[in-house]
């Protein structure tokens, strides 16, 4: 395959709004211009013009509208399902990737056929760890919430769930990426069967990254790729109520497919929520118990300490 069939390939973006009006504009800006390009939209039943604001800046997009919020996992498989291209991109309203990523992504598919391949995210700064990395294993876990995977540079052993900015070094297979923002072959979507829609969201792209890899394929991170992403802001009417289901989510994900005992899934709960309470601590400390930041590390800690009751 040439670079130029590679550029060539129809990719089909798809993206899940719900309340999403304020932030999605900047995500179709950023797409504008590129070629064989095929947009699919789905809304989870938004309560703001989110559904106007799309069909305005892209006219021929295509837009399904839900009556009711089906969740993120079931909302993109029938994006995908009534999408047309020959590759598929996942991405969230509130990122952002332009023709340059989306150029990198597709040549680094033509190395990589029938992988996964996703950019270097960036978020709001200060940028303390990649959307990507290893599986939530109990020692991922710990050597991350402890403050271990800080001296994985020398030691890759200590690498944790998540991988650091200075770990990135050229595109590199990691074993899972967000599902912000990533390019997948259509041919493997459809063997792998999709996103799990076993949540309503929270922890979906970590376990179809899995299925890949148990498939036999591989998941790269390709650094020359950039995308943004405002974490937190895809529904633009969001509250500040912690949500904890990422992590009882991602704790589901490693019960049901990594654990190898019951008694490990208490000891991953145990180090994780430790891990997270003693980061409520700091935040504390550093500035106030009334801090965003305390708050958050502090509910998600007792989220997962009260669901084990």
């Amino acid at each position: 395959m040439t670079t130029d069939d590679r550029v060539q390939s129809t990719l089909s973006v798809v993206i899940v709004t719900f309340n999403s009006a304020g932030v999605v504009l900047d995500a179709l800006d950023a797409l504008t211009g590129i070629d064989d390009l095929e947009l699919v939209v789905i809304d989870n039943a938004s309560a703001d013009d989110t559904v106007d604001v799309v069909r305005s800046a892209w006219p021929s997009a295509t837009v399904i509208e839900n009556h009711e919020n089906v969740g993120f996992a079931r909302a993109v498989n029938e994006g995908v399902r009534r999408s047309n291209g020959d590759l598929v991109m996942l991405l969230n309203p509130d990122a952002q990737i332009g023709a340059h990523g989306i150029r990198v992504l597709r040549d680094a598919l033509g190395s990589y056929p029938g992988d996964v391949v996703a950019p270097f995210v960036e978020q709001p700064a200060p940028q303390r760890i990649v959307s990507a990395g290893r599986m939530p294993t109990v020692w991922r876990m710990f050597t991350h919430y402890f403050g271990l995977s800080r001296l994985s540079a020398r030691l890759p052993l200590l690498e944790g769930h998540y991988l650091l900015p200075r770990q990135v070094h050229g595109t590199m297979p990691v074993e899972w990426v967000t599902g912000a923002c990533f390019v997948v072959a259509r041919r493997t979507w459809d063997e792998v069967g999709g996103l799990s829609e076993r949540w309503f969201m929270y922890a979906e792209d970590i376990e179809f990254c899995h299925r890949v890899r148990r498939a036999g394929r591989r998941v790269w991170l390709a650094p020359e790729a950039r995308a943004t992403h405002l974490v937190g802001q895809s529904d633009s009417s969001a509250s500040t109520t912690v949500n904890a289901a990422w992590v009882l989510n991602l704790r589901d994900f490693y019960a049901t497919h990594l654990a190898p005992s019951s008694r490990s899934v208490g000891l991953w709960t145990a180090v994780v929520a430790s891990g997270l309470g003693l980061r409520g601590l700091v935040a504390a400390v550093r500035h106030g118990t009334g801090s965003p930041a305390a708050r958050r590390f502090s509910g998600y800690s007792r989220a997962l300490v009260r669901s084990t009751r």
